[in-house]
């Protein structure tokens, strides 16, 4: 590794952001339209077509939260750079393959050996920290996290115009040819930094006790808030396809679904945006609590429309509500944990964050195996169990902790 000059780490931190939006991008392209793409490989049956989508949603997540200690040891022995580009090579043979598939089971095995290569986004973040000096670590994730908030609203547009234009196996093709695009950006710009230079990896933080973590006050209640809120964002992201391919005289599923989910992500990062400018005056909570009252019902009308237009004003609507979710309750933790031991706090969050994501689009996809209006249901109740949460067990979180 060369010597790390003191106007690199921008131009690193410019280098992750840019690989992970086009990767992201690349992932939108075909991940919102998985249940249409197991209807091509021939499960007919509506409600196997549900339980598959959640299974093939699942297990990728489910397998890199499992194997995320193992990235960790690997990334600290032969560096972060190096997994990085360990993913995007797994990512770019096996996306492409997953185009190639002929049954469900096929893909499925071919989610699992996804899992294998995971672990990119925790490492994408190790790395903007370790690049920028201490004083512009906030800076740096949040041009990575906005990086993936924008290829959301970008890529389903983009993805499901190919899908409908081209295929959906072609949608496969187009990710893998930008993660290999993303591989590129990322060996030729990026440069990882040198020991003992600025922006550095520090000393890491003392272990806390699990019990010491859950004795901070509310801690497990922020811990479920941000399981709910995962929940929900994904659970939305598989139900939309579904709910279009149920509403009469429509052609273009793929097009129609990935514009409605794209509305749906341009209102999250709207929302998580104004929220952010409103906690400086309002508790997080306070905010949270008001998006999850307003955003249950606005949910679960999502199962009544019997047209599309409907259904994309009222994700905009939700979106508006609820897509500040997860910003709100990582602030609640920050303000709830001392600084010393929001890393290994964080960590546990961040678990909490991994089970929705890999929980969600099973339980999404079993609930819409029986129901689709039901599916949309629960996730409108659940986000009122969230309410009652904050309302009757967190009302410390409301008046504001600091």
């Amino acid at each position: 590794m060369r010597s790390f000059l003191p106007n690199d780490w921008r131009r690193n931190v410019w280098a992750l952001t840019l690989t992970v939006f086009i990767s992201f991008v690349g992932f939108q392209f075909f991940s919102p339209f998985l249940p249409l793409y197991i209807r091509e490989l021939g499960v007919t049956d509506p409600a196997k077509i549900a339980l598959w989508a959640g299974l093939q949603a699942a297990v990728t997540p489910a397998m890199s939260g499992i194997l995320s200690p193992v990235f960790g040891r690997l990334a600290d022995r032969f560096g972060r750079k190096m997994m990085l580009i360990r993913s995007l090579v797994g990512f770019v043979v096996i996306v492409a393959a997953m185009g190639l598939v002929t049954s469900v089971e096929q893909l499925f095995l071919a989610r699992v050996v996804m899992g294998l290569f995971a672990g990119f986004t925790p490492m994408v973040m190790a790395l903007a920290t370790t690049s920028a000096p201490k004083d512009k670590v906030p800076a740096a994730i949040g041009m990575v996290q906005s990086a993936q908030l924008l290829s959301v609203a970008v890529g389903p547009a983009i993805g499901g115009y190919v899908a409908s234009h081209f295929g959906i196996r072609y949608a496969f093709f187009a990710t893998a040819g930008l993660c290999a695009l993303a591989l590129i950006g990322l060996i030729v710009l990026f440069q990882e930094v040198s020991p003992g230079a600025p922006g550095t990896p520090r000393q890491p933080a003392q272990k806390v006790p699990v019990r010491q973590v859950f004795e901070y006050p509310h801690f497990a209640t922020v811990m479920a808030l941000l399981f709910v809120a995962q929940f929900i964002d994904r659970g939305l992201a598989l139900l939309i396809p579904l709910q279009v391919a149920h509403l009469p005289g429509i052609e273009k599923i793929a097009a129609i679904s990935g514009a409605i989910v794209s509305i749906g992500a341009i209102a999250a990062t709207t929302s998580a945006n104004v929220a952010a400018r409103l906690a400086r005056e309002v508790p997080a909570a306070r905010i949270l609590l008001i998006g999850l009252l307003i955003g249950g019902p606005l949910c679960a009308t999502m199962a009544l429309p019997r047209g599309w237009p409907m259904l994309l004003v009222l994700r905009l609507l939700t979106g508006l509500c609820l897509g500040a979710a997860i910003t709100l309750t990582y602030s609640l933790g920050a303000a709830i944990v001392p600084a010393e031991h929001r890393g290994a706090a964080f960590g546990w969050l961040g678990l909490g964050l991994q089970i929705g994501t890999a929980a969600s689009p099973l339980a999404s996809g079993a609930l819409a195996a029986v129901s689709i209006p039901g599916a949309f249901l629960f996730d409108g109740a659940l986000a009122w169990v969230a309410a009652a949460l904050l309302l009757f067990g967190a009302r410390g979180l409301r008046r504001g902790v600091t």
